[in-house]
């Protein structure tokens, strides 16, 4: 029989030495067990360089990433009351008990100084997934939430009956990004999001090819960087949104648009008075772009750039790829600014207004 050893009573200076020499796996399930444990294990100084949750069925998936390349996988069962802990070859199980295992998330996060969550993932929407509802009470703690992706997004998600309405409707209110993909059955469920102060919004159809994205939902859209994949556009509509963008009739807030067509891009009818003016190609030219923004698709390359430019001298380039892409960058304001940075791989800053009319219409629909 042994006898426990009340470690956390030690005199500090003897206690953190004791901490240092501990595992990895060790901190991390020693921070788990009380407020005290953590006090001292967080002191080690463990950052993470990033943290993403994935809710499956019945399961969240937490992966915590360090500047190491080091991993550490959390795996939280809602119904088995079972958390699973693994990092490299250490594996570590046990139950909780009456805890619900997603009290463990804040705690590592707590530990590894992670202030956000880089992705918050929904791979699929299942009907009356009881899941949702044992989550969010996790979900209402989260302080940010870098982006959120949907991967299986249907009209269904929007309906009295969906077990995402609450869901999203904590969650959008402290995110920056917002990744739609897979089958959207009706865009018209989507026109609230477009119109959201996110600093992305990136919309993946998968589905229909012959729809197109209406003029009118894209003059009111007004996030920062919008990525159309894979979705087909009128040439005569983008023609007329630049048009109004030269009006300064369109979202303000756009820094950079990227639209997709089948086949290749009519370029005297896109670039139909705008008085667009060529650039050579092999000018080298980059922009600033808020967010993680892939530029072109596997395979693609610019085939011709165009600038054009607004009364207030605010300017812009238009670029077109070989795979019928259609590339808009918006250059800095102060036209002294010509350190234009390409498009970044980091993650979205949170330029976030709680006093949105949108998250307020958005709150109201599901009253």
């Amino acid at each position: 029989m042994t006898t426990p050893f009340p470690v956390l009573r030690l005199p500090y200076l003897v206690l953190m030495p004791i901490l240092e020499q501990m595992e990895f796996m060790e901190r991390i399930t020693l921070s788990v067990l009380s407020k005290r444990a953590r006090m001292f294990v967080k002191l080690l100084k463990m950052k993470c360089k990033h943290i993403n949750l994935r809710l499956e069925y019945n399961t969240v998936k937490m992966n915590v990433c360090f500047d190491n390349d080091e991993e550490l996988s959390v795996d939280m069962y809602t119904d088995r009351l079972k958390v699973n802990l693994k990092h490299g070859k250490d594996h570590i199980s046990w139950w909780p008990g009456s805890l619900p295992p997603m009290d463990y998330v804040l705690p590592i996060m707590d530990v590894t100084h992670c202030k956000s969550i880089k992705k918050l993932i929904f791979p699929k929407v299942y009907e009356y997934d009881p899941a949702y509802d044992t989550t969010i009470p996790l979900l209402t703690k989260l302080p940010k939430v870098d982006e959120v992706i949907v991967e299986d997004f249907t009209s269904y998600i929007f309906s009295p009956d969906s077990p995402l309405r609450n869901v999203l409707r904590i969650i959008l209110p402290v995110s920056s990004a917002v990744t739609i993909s897979d089958h959207v059955r009706k865009p018209k469920y989507l026109r609230e999001i477009f119109k959201g102060n996110f600093d992305a919004v990136n919309v993946q159809l998968l589905g229909d090819n012959d729809w197109r994205f209406p003029l009118n939902d894209l003059r009111k859209t007004n996030a920062k960087t919008l990525k159309l994949d894979s979705v087909a556009f009128k040439v005569e509509d983008l023609n007329l949104y630049f048009k109004l963008w030269m009006k300064k009739k369109c979202n303000p807030r756009l820094e950079y648009l990227s639209v997709r067509q089948e086949g290749n891009v009519n370029k005297n009818l896109l670039l139909k008075g705008l008085n667009a003016v060529p650039v050579p190609i092999e000018t080298k030219r980059t922009f600033r772009i808020s967010g993680n923004v892939e530029q072109l698709g596997w395979g693609e390359r610019i085939v011709v750039e165009f600038d054009i430019t607004r009364a207030d001298r605010r300017q812009a380039t238009i670029r077109i790829g070989t795979h019928g892409t259609v590339c808009f960058y918006v250059w800095p304001e102060s036209t002294n600014d010509t350190t234009n940075l390409v498009p970044n791989q980091f993650s979205f800053m949170r330029r976030f207004s709680f006093s949105s009319t949108f998250y307020n219409s958005f709150i109201e629909r599901f009253k």
